[in-house]
């Protein structure tokens, strides 16, 4: 080998390393927090989707309002934690460091999934485009049973008392908020009333 063509090697490692150095440190304050005991434990994560698309990002902010808006319904207020990566929030839930986990079907954790779809502890609440969006609960986090009762009693207040749809109006705007939203909502979570 030629030292050129080692120097190219070396620049790519180099650039490597930084990429992955770069994702690390995303984690850092978090770790830091735990390392000199300043973080409790959350009781829900949610994650950053990676890019920023702008409606994506908008989704995140309506579902991080609901399920505030339905605690809030039932006089809690949990702890939400929002990582930087879905593989993160994944860790912490089945890591027992949060009892739930703001999620699509695709990040309930192997662990914690069923054959069964009905079966999975996990409350749909909202519908980015025809995706669903739910709380995933832990199925052996002591916390997750009494979270997931609060949530759908929560969630049941600010269906019935308009709440739910103020806030879709809020981030969307007057006019559109599909038509058949509560509809096909209702599909995925029959419980709403």
């Amino acid at each position: 080998m030629n030292i050129q063509h080692r120097l190219k090697v070396r620049l790519g490692m180099t650039a490597l390393m930084l990429a992955i150095a770069g994702d690390a440190w995303a984690t850092a304050p978090r770790i830091s927090a735990q390392m000199f005991g300043e973080e409790t434990h959350a009781d829900i994560v949610a994650y950053q989707s990676a890019g920023g698309e702008a409606k994506t990002k908008g989704d995140e902010v309506v579902a991080l309002e609901l399920v505030k808006e339905a605690f809030a319904a039932v006089g809690k207020s949990p702890v939400v934690d929002v990582l930087p990566s879905a593989q993160l929030a994944r860790y912490a839930m089945t890591n027992h460091d949060a009892a739930a986990m703001i999620g699509g079907e695709g990040d309930i954790p192997s662990k914690e999934s069923s054959q069964n779809p009905a079966q999975n502890a996990a409350v749909v609440f909202y519908l980015k485009g025809d995706a669903p969006i739910a709380l995933i609960f832990a199925r052996e986090d002591a916390r997750a049973e009494p979270l997931r009762n609060a949530f759908n009693q929560g969630l049941q207040k600010i269906f019935k008392n308009g709440k739910y749809l103020d806030i879709l109006e809020k981030h969307l705007g007057k006019g559109h908020v599909p038509m058949d939203f509560e509809k096909r909502l209702k599909r995925f979570n029959p419980n709403l009333k």
